[in-house]
C-alpha cells in the first residue's frame, strides 16, 4: 500500500532535482561550450564532429533537448569567429581583434539568433497549447442557460 508523499519526501525530491539540473548544466552545458571552442584547434577530420557533439551537450545541459533550433544559437558565435579568422578581410576587420569590441563579435551572433529561435518556440508552444484545448466544449450561450 502506498502512502501519500510527505512534505519531507517532496522537499528531498525537489532538492535532488535541482541538484541534478545544476550538475547537468555544469558537466554538459559548460563542457559542451568548452568543447565547441577547443575543437577547432584540432585540425583534421575530427573538428566538425566535435563541434556538433559539443552543441548537443550544450542542448542537453541547458535543458532544451528536442528543441533543435537552439543549435543555431550555440553554433552562431563560433561560426562567426571561425569565418573572421579564415576569410581574408580588409584591415579594419583585423583591427577589431585588438580592441574590446571583440566581445561584441562574440555576443551579437548569439543574441541575433536567440531572439528568432525563442520567438519560434513561443509561437509553437502557443499553437500546441491551443490545439490541446480545441476539442473542449464551448461555453454555454445565454439562450442555453435561460432554458
Amino acid at each position: 500500500m502506498r502512502t501519500a508523499p510527505t512534505r519531507d519526501m517532496t522537499a528531498r525530491q525537489t532538492l535532488a532535482r535541482q541538484l541534478w539540473i545544476a550538475i547537468r548544466f555544469v558537466i554538459f552545458g559548460v563542457g559542451g561550450f568548452l568543447l565547441i571552442w577547443i575543437s577547432p584547434t584540432i585540425l583534421g577530420p575530427y573538428a566538425l564532429p566535435l563541434v556538433f557533439v559539443g552543441a548537443l551537450m550544450m542542448l542537453f545541459g541547458a535543458g532544451e533537448w528536442g528543441r533543435w533550433a537552439y543549435l543555431l544559437v550555440f553554433i552562431s558565435s563560433p561560426l562567426v569567429m571561425f569565418l573572421m579568422f579564415m576569410i581574408p578581410w580588409p584591415k579594419w576587420v583585423n583591427d577589431i581583434f585588438n580592441k574590446p569590441s571583440i566581445v561584441l563579435v562574440f555576443v551579437l551572433p548569439i543574441v541575433f539568433t536567440y531572439i528568432p529561435v525563442h520567438r519560434y518556440y513561443q509561437r509553437l508552444d502557443a499553437r500546441n497549447n491551443f490545439a490541446k484545448h480545441v476539442d473542449l466544449p464551448s461555453p454555454l450561450s445565454e439562450e442555453q442557460t435561460a432554458k
